[in-house]
This record gives C-alpha cells, sequence and structure tokens, in this order.
C-alpha cells in the first residue's frame, strides 16, 4: 500500500486497533487450524494401531480424538499466538503499514496494544476451555481408554487421585498397590452437615471387597469454626463403601481432571490433614499460568517479527518453535523446582511467564531505539 505520512489523514488508533486485532486474529485462526490438525494426525496413527491390532470399534476411536481436542486447543492456542503475532507484524511491515502508523507517531509500544488485547481474548477462551471443558475431556478419555482399549476394567486406581462417593464422602489415595490391593498415604473427609466435619487418616490401608481396612490413623472432627473438637487415634478401622464400585471408580479423578476451584477445594481438604500439596498447588496455579502464556509471547513475537520482516516466513516460524520449546523447558523445570519446595507453587507456575515477558519488553525497547 502507498505510504501516507500526512497525519491528519491517518486512520484513528480505535480504526487501527480494530483492524490490527482483525489481522492477527485471522492469523491465530490458521496456525492454531493447522498445529491442531498436525496433533489429531499423530494421534490418529497411534489410534488406528489400536483399531486394528486390538479391534477397537471405530466409535470409540472417534470419541477418544474428540476427546483429545479441548486439550489440543489449549495446548495450540499460546503458540498460534506468538507465530500470529509475528507473521501479522511481518505482514504490515512489509507492505509498509507500519511505517506509515510510525510516521503518523505511533509508537511500537502502542502498537503492541491490540495484539494484547486479541492475545488476551485467546487467553480468555484457552482458560474457560481448560478449567471447565478439559477435565471432563481427560476423564472421559482416560475411562475409555483405560477399559474398552486396555481392557483393565474399572478397579484400576492411579496415583495421587481423588474420589467421592454418594454419601457426601472425599477420598484421596497418593500411592496404590493393585496386585495386592494395598493403599497408602489415605485421607478421607466426610462433611457432617453444616456444622461439622470429620477427617480420617491413615498411613496404610488394604482393600478388601467393599470395604477399606485402615491402619494406624487418626480421627479428627472439626467444629464449625474449622478448630479440632475431638482427635482419636486407632490401630485398625474399617470403612464400608456401600456404593456400586464400579460407579465409584468411575468417580476417580486426577488434578488433570479437575477444574481450578474443584483443585482447590481439595487441596485446602489435603491441608487440613496435614497432607503435603505443593504438587497440587503448583498445577493449580499453572491452570492460569499456561492459557495466559499467550500474552507473553504476543511481546516476544512483535518485535521479532519487525526484526525478521526482510527474511523469510519460514525464519519467523523457526523463531517460534526454538521459542516455545525453551520456554516449556522452564516451565518443566519450574514446576520440578515447585513440586521440591524450592520454588513456592505460585512463582513455579508463574516463574517462565515473567521471565520471557520481561525478555519480551526487552527486546521491544531495543527494536524502538532503532
Amino acid at each position: 500500500m502507498a505510504i501516507n505520512t500526512s497525519i491528519s489523514k491517518f486512520p484513528r488508533p480505535k480504526i487501527l486497533d480494530r483492524y490490527m486485532i482483525k489481522e492477527v486474529m485471522s492469523f491465530v485462526a490458521l496456525t492454531a487450524s493447522a498445529l491442531t490438525i498436525m496433533l489429531i494426525v499423530r494421534t490418529l496413527f497411534e489410534l488406528t494401531d489400536i483399531l486394528i491390532n486390538k479391534k477397537v470399534a471405530w466409535t470409540y476411536i472417534i470419541n477418544l480424538l474428540a476427546y483429545r481436542l479441548p486439550s489440543y486447543l489449549v495446548l495450540t492456542f499460546p503458540m498460534s499466538l506468538l507465530a500470529s503475532s509475528e507473521l501479522a507484524i511481518g505482514r504490515l511491515s512489509t507492505d509498509s503499514e507500519i511505517t506509515a502508523m510510525q510516521a503518523g507517531g505511533i509508537s511500537l509500544r502502542r502498537i503492541v496494544i491490540p495484539f494484547l488485547i486479541a492475545a488476551f481474548a485467546i487467553s480468555i477462551l484457552s482458560f474457560v476451555i481448560n478449567d471447565y471443558i478439559v477435565p471432563e475431556a481427560n476423564r472421559n478419555y482416560q475411562n475409555i481408554f483405560r477399559e474398552i482399549v486396555l481392557k483393565i476394567g474399572p478397579s484400576h486406581i492411579r496415583r495421587n487421585v481423588f474420589f467421592r462417593d454418594a454419601e457426601n464422602r472425599y477420598f484421596y489415595i497418593n500411592r496404590f498397590d493393585e496386585n495386592n490391593m494395598i493403599m497408602q498415604d489415605i485421607m478421607i473427609y466426610e462433611l457432617n452437615g453444616e456444622k461439622s466435619t470429620r477427617m480420617i487418616t491413615a498411613k496404610k490401608g488394604k482393600w478388601v471387597a467393599d470395604t477399606w481396612k485402615l491402619e494406624n490413623g487418626t480421627i479428627y472432627n472439626y467444629d464449625e469454626e474449622g478448630k479440632i473438637a475431638y482427635e482419636m487415634s486407632f490401630d485398625t478401622l474399617d470403612i464400608i463403601l456401600k456404593e456400586d464400585l464400579q460407579k465409584f471408580f468411575k468417580n476417580q479423578r486426577t488434578p488433570q481432571e479437575m477444574s481450578s476451584k474443584e483443585l482447590g477445594q481439595q487441596i485446602s481438604i489435603l491441608q487440613q490433614a496435614g497432607t503435603d500439596a505443593k504438587t497440587f498447588e503448583v498445577i493449580l496455579h499453572m491452570k492460569y499460568s499456561v492459557p495466559f502464556s499467550g500474552l507473553i509471547f504476543v511481546l516476544l513475537g512483535v518485535p521479532l517479527g519487525l526484526q525478521v520482516k526482510r527474511g523469510s516466513k519460514a525464519t519467523g516460524i523457526i523463531i517460534s518453535i526454538v521459542l516455545i520449546f525453551v520456554y516449556y523447558i522452564f516451565v518443566s523445570i519450574a514446576r520440578s523446582l515447585g513440586n521440591g519446595g524450592v520454588l513456592t507453587p505460585v512463582l513455579a507456575a508463574w516463574l517462565p511467564n515473567i521471565i520471557f515477558a520481561i525478555l519480551g519488553i526487552v527486546i521491544i525497547f531495543r527494536v524502538e531505539k532503532k
């Protein structure tokens, strides 16, 4: 397009904002779709082997793909924002539109704002999907894969799982030896109306039919203010499970299969029982930090898109892949440090975002000075 340096004829900022938001959103739709399709194809190859060798009906394969899709969207949205901001700013720069904006007195910091608005909208959508849709989809995926594909049956229990039965009791098992039906680090939280609760903890227990035979534990009764009103230790205690076992097992949930609200409630219960819940706290905070990483990627994508404007689009894509790879290495390291207690759960979840945000701001200022 022709460069118009006349400030009086230059479009108003709100019009420019809408224009650039529309531009980046079109690239987001394109890149997110491409990345999601790649992940679906990869999963389809894996499931095709199951379809052929394990004789699983194709309807189950479709269901498995459908339940995987929400988690793929949460993964691809931040990635697509980095690539899209680079491609969008590169396209605007190639057509001299960025030059025209700067000639009209618009700084790079101001140009970044509509990109951040678009990223914020995508991040909100990503969080909603991750918090309300992904947990249930993950649980359904695991149930189908375990019972239909692996033929394990409903009695399989994973590590660090929570249950809830029809009597409003919450169950937590840290470790479970399925061969010997031995449980370790057990907690049962009973809601006895609004004014009192009871908590039972045990280091060890054995699962016999519909009964948990607990050993070496403690019973705590809490008053309506949450203070311990009664405490008693026991050598053995039987807990009867009246609910149908198949239904009970299907209600097991890992932290990845809970919303942030549900996980927060379970963390509160574990902390009340004196159980170390750092791992769960890190997961809880990452339910917020990862969806909003797209905002950070935009701070990197816009200045980098200007830096490689004279190069090929492939250069921008390679840079995006490298940055995403490095970001998730930081996420993995920070998560491990958080689980080990070296970092607080909040810092472990948000430190990669903070580091990359600072890096993005520094690059923006350096590009603006050129």
